[in-house]
């Protein structure tokens, strides 16, 4: 089954007694890739555990935690920009390793261990349950497994969580959620960014005169852009959804892109409007699934937008765009960003 209206995608996300995260428990078919950590984290949990899980962690993504990542956040985004020219590729020179590194301080990950921790998060996001990629998705597993094991108490988020009482397998598993939930999105969030501010230069002025408009520019960017543009849930019992049945067991795909382009709820809903409010997408998902992490990626992409708007002036252009497709949508795997002759002195060329 297939959802695409804004109304029944809300339906479907905040219905958890029906539609189930829990693809192990309750898929008809067989889950090649019942191994990844993610399936077994509290993303794919209904309550009750859900709940217990979700309010352990979620201690580690208050406001108060952003606010304390905050300067790292801007110092690292800067570092970047000043290793960055219109002949870098955006995707690794800035999008991948800002939220790298904010998930590594976030995690307590050691510096002499970043490259490690690089290594892991594109083993584990990249798996999708192939037979060929499973041998290094294991060994990946394990070794973040033994790491998170070694973090000191005084580190992270991790010492926290041990604290809690969570097992070793289940901080592995919320490390792979974060990894990808946390990593992914937010650097696809960056990529998607200057995508839409470069095919729209009108909305590129228009947030360069008034800085307010920053964070209705990130907004309108996850709604036109979603990070991940479906996801799905698996029926608990057979019932019916906007007037067709189901079956138990059946997968339903919301396509979070379609509804964050229904015309029911969006004016012009093919239109770039960085002043749009109010700006209901279902980009962070809804219900109890609701991304622990959004405030965290707002803040991210809040201050990557403040830091490109200051140091690459002038309209912005995209070259040499490269993209692969995956089970989730169409990746960016590398892209330019070009802008006007004029830099700000402190960019190194």
């Amino acid at each position: 089954m297939f959802v695409r209206s804004h109304a029944l995608a809300d339906e479907v996300l905040t219905t958890h007694d029906v539609f189930s995260s829990d693809e192990i428990r309750y898929s008809a078919s067989e889950v090649p890739h019942r191994d990844n950590p993610v399936l077994h984290s509290m993303s794919a949990m209904d309550p009750p555990r859900h709940h217990e899980l979700r309010r352990m962690v979620s201690r580690a993504f208050t406001p108060r935690t952003v606010d304390a990542l905050t300067p790292a956040i801007e110092a690292c985004a800067d570092r970047l920009i000043d290793r960055l020219t219109p002949a870098s590729d955006f995707v690794t020179g800035f999008a991948y390793p800002l939220p790298i590194s904010t998930l590594a301080a976030l995690l307590g990950v050691s510096d002499a261990r970043q490259a490690d921790f690089v290594r892991w998060t594109e083993t584990i996001t990249s798996f999708f349950g192939q037979p060929e990629a499973r041998p290094a998705f294991l060994t990946a597993v394990a070794e973040l497994r033994e790491y998170l094991h070694t973090v000191p108490a005084s580190e992270g988020i991790v010492a926290g969580l041990r604290e809690s009482g969570l097992t070793a397998d289940e901080i592995v598993s919320l490390a792979g959620l974060l990894l990808i939930n946390g990593h992914e999105t937010t650097k696809t969030l960056l990529v998607n960014m200057v995508l839409c501010l470069a095919e729209n230069p009108a909305a590129l002025a228009a947030v360069r005169a008034d800085p307010d408009l920053v964070s209705s520019t990130i907004e309108e960017v996850l709604r036109v852009r979603p990070s991940v543009g479906g996801t799905d849930r698996f029926t608990t019992r057979a019932d019916a959804l906007g007037g067709e049945s189901f079956a138990a067991g059946q997968r339903v795909i919301v396509s979070i892109a379609a509804a964050n382009r229904d015309p029911a709820v969006f004016v012009d809903p093919n239109t770039f409007d960085v002043r749009r409010s109010p700006n209901p997408h279902l980009s962070f998902g809804h219900g109890i699934h609701f991304c622990l992490g959004a405030h965290l990626a707002r803040r991210q992409a809040v201050v990557a937008l403040r830091a490109l708007l200051a140091r690459l002036p002038g309209a912005w252009a995209i070259e040499d765009v490269v993209t692969r497709d995956s089970p989730v949508g169409t990746d960016v795997l590398a892209l330019r960003l070009v802008w006007s002759a004029a830099r700000d002195s402190r960019v190194h060329t």
